[in-house]
């Protein structure tokens, strides 16, 4: 059934989605500790690299992943006739209005809502952190806009892709440009 799009839709966090990518975020940092530990013994430099790198990049992720389940409750994504808001992207509405085109980016099987926002409205948003240190990565890997993944929520993203083209589209008086680029699998 399609929202009532006259209406807000507020979408949560999942405390057992957060849970599940943290052990999953710790698991893949204690299976890169011992590469850094025999790479240091034997004095293997690539071995000790690999394990430097996945230590450090698992453990910030697993760490960004624990500060986000402490710190997000209430809604994350918020929908509503004027336009669309995470919080883990922008501080403020994104307008419909500014929105060109949505679309989906997947890589290894995660699909990610991808907003075309118009240039001057992108540039006057008050993007979080991770948003404005991911936006040139993401657009090298072919996400080029504001991304928007259903990752800790409490929705499935066939669920929250259908919503906001159905707010999309009865913000624009029709249907919402929308594109369906993909990265390969």
């Amino acid at each position: 059934m399609p929202p009532d799009t006259s209406r807000r839709m507020e979408i949560a966090g999942s405390p057992a989605r957060m849970l599940m990518l943290g052990l999953l975020g710790l698991a893949m940092t204690a299976g890169a500790v011992p590469l850094l530990v025999i790479g240091w013994r034997t004095g293997d430099p690539l071995l000790a690299t690999v394990g430097v790198a996945g230590t450090l990049f698992f453990g910030a992720g697993s760490l960004a992943i624990a500060w986000r389940g402490l710190s997000l409750r209430g809604a994350i994504v918020t929908l509503t006739p004027s336009g669309i808001a995470d919080r883990r992207v922008a501080r403020q509405e994104i307008p419909w209005r500014a929105i060109e085109s949505i679309s989906t980016w997947s890589m290894h099987g995660q699909r990610i809502m991808v907003l075309a926002v118009r240039a001057e409205v992108e540039a006057s948003l008050e993007l979080t952190a991770a948003a404005r240190w991911s936006r040139r990565a993401n657009r090298r890997l072919g996400a080029d806009g504001l991304c928007i993944t259903p990752e800790g929520l409490a929705i499935a993203y066939d669920d929250l892709l259908a919503a906001a083209l159905a707010y999309a589209e009865a913000a624009h008086g029709g249907p919402a440009a929308r594109t369906g680029t993909a990265m390969p699998e």
